[in-house]
């Protein structure tokens, strides 16, 4: 097929595509052009950055691990407020099969914490796991998805086995700190990892922390040696 015809006709099928099934703004609603994803410029400059990756003293998320357990570094893109445009990217990744925001926002945090030193050793991405009956219905883990958008930036490996989620539990959102800490004392488990000397944990949005809390408090317990790190995608401010 000549070139020229083949072009016109990818041309076409896409225009085709775009004006049966628009692509929109996850947050605004509007019309992005083909060079988005899933969210407008307009929208994505009013997020609200952390710019945690700029800060020389401790940050509020550092802060809010201190006395709890044993962290070398801790990274958010974003906080997260009730009603705000950061929510309704985080709910349209969860809830909407948005999938590719979290890739691209991946790539976005890999690009933030490439200029944190701290950072800098890290050779292995551990995703905060779904329970599998969760997975199968929303058909991704969201962390999973951010942390392969980080990866590409910062060329390391990711693990989906080093974590074990052992049971599902319901939405954690609207429980207060104990009763989180309560519920998830036996939720997870650590397998065996080998070979690495700095991992670091993916998660979409922090809260209390207490789900970090547990996690990072098993591995500090079994694997001591190990540092570990904390990297989401947004947190409460």
């Amino acid at each position: 097929m000549n070139k020229k015809i083949l072009h016109f006709t990818r041309k076409f099928n896409t225009n085709l595509t775009h004006l049966i099934f628009p692509n929109m703004c996850i947050i605004c609603d509007d019309e992005l052009n083909e060079n988005r994803n899933s969210i407008c410029i307009f929208c994505e400059e009013n997020l609200e950055r952390t710019f945690f990756e700029r800060y020389k003293e401790p940050t509020s998320l550092d802060e809010l691990f201190w006395g709890r357990i044993n962290i070398e570094a801790t990274f958010s893109l974003f906080y997260f407020e009730k009603g705000k445009s950061v929510q309704k990217m985080v709910h349209a990744l969860k809830y909407q099969h948005k999938s590719n925001v979290g890739l691209y926002l991946g790539e976005k945090i890999g690009e933030a914490i490439n200029s944190i030193e701290k950072f800098s050793t890290i050779d292995l991405l551990v995703p905060v796991p779904l329970h599998h009956k969760k997975k199968f219905i929303r058909g991704y883990n969201q962390s999973e998805i951010i942390a392969k958008g980080i990866a590409k930036k910062l060329n390391v490996k990711i693990d989906n086995n080093i974590l074990k989620r052992n049971k599902n539990t319901k939405t954690q959102t609207k429980k207060n700190k104990l009763s989180r800490w309560e519920s998830i004392q036996s939720l997870f488990e650590v397998t065996e990892i080998k070979n690495y000397k700095h991992i670091a944990i993916v998660d979409d949005v922090i809260t209390t922390g207490s789900t970090l809390e547990t996690i990072i408090s098993l591995i500090n317990k079994k694997y001591p040696e190990i540092s570990v790190s904390i990297i989401s995608l947004a947190v409460t401010k």
